[in-house]
């Protein structure tokens, strides 16, 4: 939900300056309003620092990494050619220098990047800054920008700059969602066959390495989830066989319908079991590694979207998720996401162990506590959670 607002500065804001040793700069910037109100992780426009290479700046109100604190990314946009690694020409432009300010100019907070760092492989999106500046020095409405190295087209590029549409990013289509479901269905589809509660889904091994690091290790050793080489026979109906491919394939046909019978013998490279995720938790997993895309405020378990991110090291996803989560933490909710499964993850519980214990004299009275206390052998931790808060409310005591 983006209760504030992204707006591009007058192009006065793209400039050339010569500081600090940086030699020539660009500087991009974008003026954020109602900042204090902003839920979620707020995108700028896309910029450019040359024809086909674009840029992106982020903005979270509340840090991940610490609530005190606010964070800022610089996304890397993949254009048509960075598919498996990113145009050395990027790195031309590093460090970065990212900064928020206030609306009369004066700077709140600037860091420079680790001249160490480079944008390689395209499982690298973006670069965090995940204690920026804390939320106290923030005001209502600021500027975040970004100083870039000059690119080799200089003074006449700038001149011709201009803005692409600013987030948030337009959903994937309904139909590009459909289309790529059924592809997991289709046993021709990939060369990984997935299981997961009895049902198969089919996906390409390229993919999922390139998009997790999880499943790239997976497919390059020898784990207990994934056997390799495995040969199945798999029935397919379509009217739309071809004649060429009647020709070249035994096919049994059934005079008394239209329809065509192909069995096909298929030889899979991996055999991978999800044995404890829900079938519609690895889709929405899946449809991210492929889109880069997830319809997160229609998710039916954001909680199994997190855990199944963890698992599979796909870092995107898991911030998409635990900002969703920290985002619907309220007095009704706070109790049974705390006792049910933030006290899995340290950093989830630490918040929301916190928000608890402040809010305790109204949780304590929520029909989600209630449950959970009239039901607490189903919560495993109940007891070391529920001794936590109540502990918070005895001050420690100092032996002479």
């Amino acid at each position: 939900m983006l209760n504030g607002t992204v707006r591009t500065l007058s192009n006065s804001a793209v400039t050339m300056d010569p500081v600090d040793g940086f030699g020539n700069r660009s500087s991009f910037e974008f003026e954020l309003t109602n900042v204090h109100q902003l839920q979620g992780k707020v995108c700028s426009p896309r910029f450019e620092t040359m024809p086909n290479i674009f840029w992106q700046l982020g903005f979270v109100l509340e840090s991940p990494n610490d609530p005190e604190y606010c964070a800022v990314y610089l996304h890397a946009i993949c254009n048509m050619d960075e598919v498996d690694e990113y145009d050395p020409s990027r790195n031309d432009c590093l460090p970065a220098r990212m900064y928020l300010k206030r609306s009369d100019g004066s700077i709140i907070k600037e860091m420079t990047t680790s001249s160490r760092f480079k944008f390689k492989a395209v499982k690298i999106r973006r670069l965090r800054m995940a204690q920026f500046c804390r939320r106290s020095r923030l005001t209502d409405n600021l500027i975040i920008g970004v100083r870039l190295k000059s690119t080799q087209l200089g003074n006449h590029f700038f001149r011709t700059l201009s803005f692409h549409e600013p987030v948030p990013v337009k959903p994937i289509p309904g139909t590009l969602i459909s289309a790529w479901k059924n592809e997991f269905q289709k046993p021709g589809s990939g060369d990984v066959k997935i299981t997961v509660q009895g049902q198969t889904i089919f996906a390409s091994s390229s993919i999922l390495a390139k998009r997790s690091e999880y499943f790239q290790r997976m497919f390059n050793g020898s784990w207990l989830e994934c056997n390799r080489s495995i040969n199945e026979q798999h029935m397919i109906e379509d009217d739309t066989i071809s004649n060429d491919r009647r020709d070249s394939t035994d096919i049994e046909i059934d005079g008394t319908k239209s329809s065509s019978k192909m069995t096909i013998n298929r030889q899979y490279q991996y055999s991978v079991d999800i044995p404890d995720f829900d079938y519609q938790t690895a889709v929405q997993m899946l449809l991210f590694l492929y889109t880069d895309q997830v319809d997160i405020n229609n998710c039916p378990n954001i909680w199994n979207l997190y855990t199944i991110a963890n698992k599979y090291l796909i870092t995107d996803l898991e911030m998409e998720a635990k900002l969703k989560i920290l985002e619907g933490m309220s007095i009704n909710t706070a109790a049974e996401s705390l006792f049910g499964n933030a006290w899995k993850w340290p950093d989830l519980k630490k918040r929301f162990l916190r928000y608890v214990v402040d809010n305790f004299s109204q949780i304590r009275n929520s029909h989600g506590y209630k449950t959970i206390v009239a039901n607490r052998s189903k919560y495993p931790m109940f007891l070391e959670l529920n001794s936590e808060i109540l502990l918070s409310f005895i001050p420690e005591t100092v032996e002479s």
